[in-house]
């Protein structure tokens, strides 16, 4: 694989994997909090899913759909449903459409030349992967800003800060790749 191919994909690879770091677990009560503004997880999740499939129809599509014709899960553009069923359904799409880049990124001949973008510009393919990537990433952070308001989270152990004058400590979190026994080893040691 060239470089250039294996940058973007590694560049995909990585926003997707934050994005999904954030929302795997994520239960229909979590998915519908917006932390006292407007936008719930599950809107934003549908949000990222919708601009995902239309970058890729853009990029990649001879008659590109935009928001207004893009296959929304259900048919629902303007609204959700609260279940535990529909929050899967926007994931999977999500998951259907990031599959679909790497398949396309894996057999499309030339990443250089300029392709259509939905606001009328053009820009080779590496530069949307990386528009892309930036917007999955950039959710990806808000989400896990609401989940971190809505759980009562603050930074992971021997992270802790004072931020605006509000300490984080006792408000730590086990970090996701300790295992039972280094957790408790952990907080025997770091009381």
């Amino acid at each position: 694989m060239d470089p250039q191919r294996a940058f973007a994909r590694a560049v995909l690879e990585e926003a997707h994997r934050m994005l999904v770091a954030n929302i795997d677990g994520v239960s229909i009560d979590e998915a519908l909090e917006a932390a006292g503004g407007y936008r719930s997880i599950l809107g934003i999740l549908k949000h990222v899913a919708g601009w995902n499939a239309v970058y890729y129809s853009f990029a990649f599509d001879p008659e590109p759909r935009h928001w207004r014709q893009t296959d929304w899960p259900r048919g629902l553009r303007d609204r959700i449903e609260s279940t535990t069923e529909y929050l899967q359904e926007l994931v999977d799409w999500f998951e259907t459409v990031y599959q679909r880049w790497l398949d396309a990124l894996n057999t499309v001949d030339d990443l250089d030349t300029a392709r259509p973008l939905h606001w009328g510009d053009t820009a080779p393919l590496p530069e949307i992967v990386t528009l892309v990537a930036a917007h999955w990433l950039y959710h990806a952070g808000e989400i896990n800003a609401i989940l971190a308001i809505r759980r009562g989270e603050a930074w992971e152990h021997l992270e802790e800060v004072e931020e605006n004058h509000i300490s984080t400590v006792g408000h730590r979190m086990r970090p996701p790749w300790m295992t039972d026994d280094e957790w408790t080893r952990f907080l025997r040691e770091h009381p």
